[in-house]
C-alpha cells in the first residue's frame, strides 16, 4: 500500500517579474511560518495532572540523554488526554503505509519528542512516545519498504530524454555505496530536465510508501523512494509552489532531524509547562 499523501511535483513556480525591473526575477517569497507556541492547558483535575504528570517526567528523563520508548498504554483516558494537551502538534508529519501495517508519527510542540501510533490490521497495535533526532522505527521502516523488489537499472530509454540517464547512473551508483555520515543531494532545479526526464525519474524510481511533511516558511515534502536511500526532498512556499526539488541519497535527509539544541530547549520548556501547575 503506498501513502496517498506522498506525490512528486514536477513544476518549479514561476519568478516573479516586478514592473519596475521587468530584467530582475526572483523566486516567490514565504509569507508565513509555523512558529512554537505555548499549550493552552485546560482546567484538570490533580488525577488527571498526576498520571500525566509521570509521563511527562519521563520524557523529561529521555531528553536528558536517557533511551527508550514510553508506552501510553498504560494510561488512563484522562492522563493521555493530560498528555496530549501538553505536547501538542508540532511541526513534522510522519505516515508509513505497508500492505499490513499503517504508522502515524507526528512530532509534538516540543521539538524531539515524537507520538507514534501503529495500526496492523486497522487495529491499533502500539501507541507510544519516543524522544531523539528522529524515532527509530523511521529508519527500520525505510530498510524494511526498500528490500523487497527494488528498482532495476534501466538498460532501454524513451525518446525525449535529456538528462535522466545521466542521473539515473549516479542515483544507483550513489545509492549502492550510501554512507551515513556523506550524504549526496542532486539538485534537480538546476538541471534542464524536459517533462520526459522528470516523469522518468519518478517512474523508475517510484514510492515506497514512507512520506514526511515538515512544516515552516511553507512545506518541505520528503518521500521515499523504492530505491534504498534515495529521497525525493521537496520545498514549497507558501501558496504551494514548488521553489526547490532535489534528491537527496542519504539513510534519512537531516531536515527531518530535530537538532541537540532543540531536544534540550524540550526538556526545558516541558519542565516549565510542569512547574507552572504546581
Amino acid at each position: 500500500m503506498q501513502d496517498d499523501s506522498a506525490f512528486i511535483a514536477t513544476e518549479t513556480a514561476p519568478p516573479i517579474r516586478p514592473h519596475d525591473d521587468p530584467e530582475c526575477a526572483y523566486p516567490p517569497m514565504p509569507e508565513t511560518m509555523a512558529t512554537f507556541a505555548p499549550p493552552a492547558l485546560h482546567a484538570l483535575s490533580p488525577a488527571e495532572i498526576g498520571g500525566g504528570r509521570a509521563v511527562l517526567q519521563e520524557v523529561i528523563d529521555r531528553l536528558a540523554g536517557h533511551s527508550g520508548a514510553i508506552d501510553l498504554a498504560r494510561c488512563d483516558t484522562p492522563s493521555r488526554r493530560f498528555v496530549d494537551e501538553v505536547l501538542g502538534e508540532g511541526e513534522v508529519i510522519i505516515r508509513i503505509a505497508a500492505p499490513r501495517d499503517r504508522l502515524m508519527i507526528r512530532e509534538s510542540v516540543f521539538a524531539g519528542v515524537w507520538r507514534i501510533q501503529h495500526y496492523q490490521d486497522d487495529e491499533p497495535r502500539l501507541d507510544y512516545l519516543e524522544t531523539g533526532p528522529v524515532p527509530g522505527t523511521v529508519y527500520e521502516w525505510a530498510e524494511r519498504l526498500t528490500a523487497d523488489a527494488p528498482p532495476q537499472r534501466p538498460q532501454r530509454f524513451p525518446e525525449g530524454l535529456m538528462n535522466a540517464p545521466a542521473l539515473l547512473t549516479e542515483i544507483f551508483d550513489h545509492s549502492a555505496d550510501c554512507r551515513a555520515d556523506r550524504p549526496h543531494v542532486i539538485n534537480l532545479s538546476l538541471l534542464p530536465l524536459t517533462p520526459e526526464d522528470s516523469n522518468f525519474l519518478i517512474e523508475t524510481l517510484g514510492l515506497a510508501g514512507l512520506s514526511i511533511l515538515s512544516r515552516g516558511y511553507g512545506d518541505c515534502r520528503v518521500s521515499l523512494t523504492r530505491l534504498p536511500n534515495v529521497w525525493w526532498v521537496q520545498y514549497f512556499n507558501s501558496p504551494g509552489q514548488l521553489i526547490l526539488n532535489t534528491l537527496e541519497i542519504t539513510r534519512l535527509p537531516a531536515v527531518v532531524k530535530a537538532a541537540p539544541e532543540d531536544l534540550e530547549d524540550s526538556r526545558v520548556r516541558i519542565a516549565e509547562a510542569l512547574e507552572q501547575l504546581g
